[in-house]
Formats: C-alpha cells, sequence, structure tokens
C-alpha cells in the first residue's frame, strides 16, 4: 500500500504532525466534504482533527474512518426535512433529537477513545459562555453540543450543564487541533468574513446575526493557522442542503489549490513534533 509520506515525496518519521480544523458555518460547511476528499486522493496525512458545528460531525467522521466519498453518498441520500422536530416548550426551533440520532450513524456510535486518530470537539457552555473541549466520551453527544445555534436548536445537555454552538467561542479549532499535538494546522473556514449580506427571512436574520457575532471574534484566533483553506460558498445558503454538491465541489476546489502550499508544510519540517 502506497502511504500519503510516500506520495508526498517525504520519508515517513521526517514530517510534522498534520491537524485539520473544520469550522462552522452551517450547511456550507458540507464544503469539508470536498476538503476531505481532495487529502485524502493526494495522500496527504490527517494525523489530527479538531471541528466546531458541523466542522465536529465532518471531523468525527473523518476520525471514524469514513471516507469523503462515503461522505457525499450519506449528505446526498439525506432528506432534509427528516431531521426537523419541533421543540415545545420553545428553547430553540428545533429539538434536535432527530438530528442527533443521525449524527450518531454517521460516526458509527463511537467515543472519542475508540477513533483512530486523535479527535476533539469545540462547544459552548451556556452557563459561563466558556470554550469546552470534548476529547472523551459519546462523540454524538459532543457534536450534539456544538450544532446547537442558539435559537434554531435547543441546548444540548451534558452532566447537567446546557452547551451552545462552538462557533461562538472558536469557529475554526485550530488551537484545539495544536493541543491534540499538531506541529501543522491546516485550517478550513466555511463562515462569513464580512462580506456584505442581505438575509431572506427570520431563519436567514437569524443566521446572519449569528455569522457576525461568530467573525468578530474568529478573526482574532485564525493567524494561529498555518494554512486557512475557504472555500468560496458565499452564495449558499446556510439553512438548507438543496446546494449540497455545490457545497462538497467547492470545497474539493478550495482544497485543490492549497495544495502545493500544503506540501510545502509538511515537506518542510524535518523533526516529528508529537
Amino acid at each position: 500500500m502506497i502511504q500519503p509520506e510516500d506520495r508526498l515525496g517525504i520519508q515517513q518519521g521526517e514530517r510534522p504532525v498534520v491537524g485539520l480544523a473544520l469550522g462552522a458555518g452551517a450547511m456550507r460547511g458540507l464544503a469539508h466534504i470536498g476538503v476531505l476528499q481532495v487529502l485524502e486522493r493526494e495522500g496527504v496525512p490527517v494525523d489530527v482533527v479538531s471541528g466546531t458545528s458541523i466542522g465536529a460531525i465532518i471531523a468525527c467522521a473523518s476520525a471514524v474512518r469514513r471516507s469523503g466519498l462515503e461522505l457525499e453518498r450519506i449528505v446526498a441520500e439525506l432528506q432534509e426535512l427528516s431531521y426537523f422536530d419541533l421543540a415545545l416548550p420553545r428553547k430553540g426551533m428545533l429539538a434536535g433529537k432527530r438530528v442527533q440520532k443521525l449524527c450518531g450513524q454517521v460516526v458509527r456510535g463511537l467515543a472519542f477513545e475508540e477513533a483512530g486518530k486523535p479527535c476533539a470537539v469545540v462547544a459552548c457552555a451556556l452557563d459561563t459562555g466558556e470554550e469546552v473541549v470534548f476529547r472523551k466520551g459519546s462523540m454524538e453527544d459532543a457534536i450534539r453540543a456544538s450544532i446547537s445555534i442558539p435559537g434554531i436548536f435547543v441546548p444540548h445537555e451534558i452532566e447537567g450543564r446546557l452547551y451552545v454552538d462552538g462557533g461562538l467561542v472558536n469557529r475554526v479549532p485550530v488551537t484545539t487541533a495544536r493541543e491534540l499535538g499538531a506541529g501543522v494546522v491546516i485550517g478550513v473556514d466555511v463562515g462569513y468574513r464580512g462580506e456584505p449580506v442581505q438575509p431572506k427571512g427570520l431563519l436567514g436574520v437569524m443566521m446572519q446575526a449569528f455569522d457576525i457575532m461568530e467573525w468578530h471574534i474568529a478573526r482574532l484566533k485564525f493567524s494561529t493557522a498555518d494554512l486557512m483553506i475557504v472555500p468560496d460558498v458565499r452564495d449558499l445558503n446556510p439553512a438548507h442542503m438543496s446546494h449540497a454538491a455545490k457545497a462538497i465541489a467547492r470545497g474539493r476546489e478550495a482544497a485543490r489549490d492549497a495544495l502545493p502550499r500544503i506540501r510545502e508544510l509538511i515537506a518542510g519540517t524535518t523533526v516529528i513534533t508529537k
């Protein structure tokens, strides 16, 4: 079997530990799947993964050895309304039980300790506003906490604490990947980056307001990434899956454009940092 190091033209043991940090961005985050596909096809090693919100889903899926092509097939078979479950009384529009069940299936019902590579998920504790990083226990629970967009999903309770979307505190968890031992961190940002937007409808206004809050916090942390891949998904509706194929394709395009720099980063270090 050809090892990733062989395809990159470097010897095993002569490269840094590579981390992939996948960011929040609702359905635009399906672009992460396209990024994974290119990295897999080109033999780019990913040793540790971290994720926030939809990035948490894709990161955990990667950690349990779901391939990018497999994830694309799963998305293609999804019916958008199948994971909608209205919440009463309302602490959010959606109860989130159906989407949690779906996430559990995607990660094969595994715990972090059972994954094939180190993985971490970021959420925000609702009581204190602090960033909480999940590295142990149920992946399904951690993902459900991380995707809990305020107003959209009911906050998720784990061991007596309520959690909301991790994008509030760390939209692209580059620092988390570093904590997992990564020497080189590739971030993928699919969120709002300050461009003018004309949101439509109540849901669109809520998502845009959330995106603005995320952006003001996120740009303070982006500089810690060795490389930030930014798929061009600005025109795609973050609230719907109708543009899933476009998002994935644009993820592939952005990752292909980044390949020369990725190869430089990996080949340019001669000491394993883990």
